[in-house]
């Protein structure tokens, strides 16, 4: 019951924040990060195997034993769009997680006609005189702390926007949090850009980024015959921005966004993953070779094109 009020509360506090808020603001901060996650439906709020827990919950960080790195990398629409993260646990008692992630456009041309007092056609043709670059930087800090019987993730980011001629850096943080329900399921919660996240562009505008409520709850279980270990992940994110057709539910100034992920262990070096993310059937292969994880992940998308994604992790 406490926790049910407390999550009324913060979606009271979502509503009202909507009055100040910019919306769409936070979208680079909503893309996701690593290929595991993204082959999951883009689930990963309660995934303790996750490298890029500074992304997800940094909560999580009370569970993980070992040192994690991986360096994903991933190409999108044709090759138009770039996306690349390096993500990074370590720390003996205390664990500590970095995730830096770059999305880009680069080259965009910047054409002219060759009489720009005459109008388009055969004789004038439009020529490329320049290009300019399109790319968002992000780098995400995760601690973790015990607060009695709570577990409190906070995750301080840093963002650098290069959007053609104009600049902009943005900062704020997320806070989270989980909660073992039994040995095989955990529930998982996060407040994202709790205390609205700024951004400043160097042309003077002032963009907010409104709270955003994201919750996971994950079940491990064994399949019978095959006696294969497998765990089913269900994300919900809740924005107060009013997205209306553009989420799944919407409810007033209230939306909902979900997401599925299912994966199963095949062989001690072998997962597969699968997943439903908003619109978009996912999939993925993880392989292990001594300490070292290849992850693949593939995203179908029946109206743009389809995403590939890898992404290379080392275990200590």
């Amino acid at each position: 019951m406490k926790t049910l009020k407390i999550v009324m509360i913060i979606m009271i506090l979502l509503v009202a924040f909507e009055l100040s808020a910019t919306k769409y603001a936070g979208e680079i901060f909503q893309i996701g990060a690593g290929v595991r996650n993204f082959a999951l439906g883009n689930c990963g709020v309660s995934d303790v195997n996750s490298s890029s827990i500074a992304y997800w919950n940094s909560a999580l960080l009370m569970l993980v034993e070992e040192n994690r790195f991986e360096l994903m990398h991933a190409e999108e629409y044709s090759g138009l769009l770039s996306y690349d993260t390096a993500s990074a646990i370590w720390g003996k008692t205390n664990k500590f997680s970095v995730v830096l992630t770059r999305i880009g456009i680069d080259d965009i041309p910047l054409t002219k006609l060759e009489d720009p007092t005459d109008s388009l056609y055969f004789g004038n043709r439009p020529y490329k005189y320049s290009s300019v670059n399109n790319s968002d930087i992000v780098v995400y800090f995760g601690f973790s702390r015990k607060f009695g019987k709570y577990n409190l993730g906070f995750t301080p980011k840093l963002a650098y926007r290069n959007l053609a001629d104009e600049n902009g850096v943005g900062f704020g943080a997320d806070i989270s949090t989980f909660f073992m329900l039994s040995k095989k399921t955990i529930l998982a919660v996060k407040l994202r850009d709790f205390f609205s996240t700024q951004i400043l562009w160097g042309n003077g505008t002032h963009e907010i980024v409104n709270p955003s409520l994201d919750s996971e709850i994950n079940h491990s279980f064994i399949i019978p015959v095959f006696k294969w270990n497998s765990t089913a992940y269900l994300r919900t994110e809740i924005f107060a921005e009013g997205r209306d057709t553009s989420s799944s539910v919407a409810l007033g100034p209230l939306s909902l966004d979900y997401h599925l992920g299912y994966e199963v262990n095949l062989h001690s070096a072998v997962d597969l993953y699968m997943g439903y993310d908003l619109t978009n059937i996912t999939s993925g292969l993880k392989l292990k070779i001594k300490n070292w994880d290849i992850n693949y992940s593939f995203e179908y998308d029946n109206e743009l094109e389809n995403s590939h994604r890898v992404s290379v992790g080392l275990n200590l």
